[in-house]
Parts: C-alpha cells; sequence; structure tokens
C-alpha cells in the first residue's frame, strides 16, 4: 500500500465520517507497491447516502492533503450485479488499520 504519513493522516480524518458497520477500502494503482503515481481510490460500504458521504470525505481529506482522491460508495443491502462484478474484480486492502 502506496501512502504516506500525510496521505494516511487525510485518509483517517476521512473515515471519521464513516457510521459504526460501514467498511472502507483502499484499490486501484496506490494498492500495488510496484506502481508509482495515481490518485487514490476509496471503496466504501455505507447505507449513508452516496453523494452526501462521498462529499463529506472529500472534504475532509483535502482539509489534510491535497491529492486527487475518489471515492466510490455502494450500499452493500441494494448492490447491483454490476457493482457486485466490479467489487470481486478488484485488488483491494481493508482501511480498518490506519
Amino acid at each position: 500500500m502506496r501512502l504516506d504519513k500525510i496521505q494516511k493522516l487525510a485518509l483517517s480524518a476521512a473515515l471519521q465520517k464513516l457510521d459504526a458497520g460501514d467498511k472502507a477500502f483502499l484499490f486501484g494503482s496506490r494498492v500495488d507497491d510496484a506502481k508509482r503515481g495515481g490518485d487514490i481510490d476509496l471503496l466504501v460500504f455505507s447505507q449513508q447516502p452516496s453523494f452526501e458521504l462521498s462529499r463529506k470525505m472529500t472534504r475532509e481529506f483535502f482539509k489534510n492533503c491535497e491529492e486527487k482522491i475518489d471515492i466510490l460508495v455502494i450500499n452493500p443491502l441494494s448492490m447491483s450485479e454490476e457493482q457486485a462484478l466490479f467489487v470481486d474484480s478488484i485488488d483491494k486492502v481493508p482501511l480498518s488499520n490506519l
């Protein structure tokens, strides 16, 4: 997982917007230590309204780190078949231990 100290602190702040049962994962190029650069991609499973949660988390992240971040919020109780296939196809790292 390629995140520096500032990015980890910013992610920790953004993750404070999650509810108790929500789960967050890092995916994309940042999970591959052999790659370089790239934005930060987060996958969040939450029943909160997706646009609002993504906006709150992005705002909190940018207070601490001005890097590009993409946040995909999926409601696990109403996941579409396409979303399930996408989730199964990507490498992801849980962010519960930041």
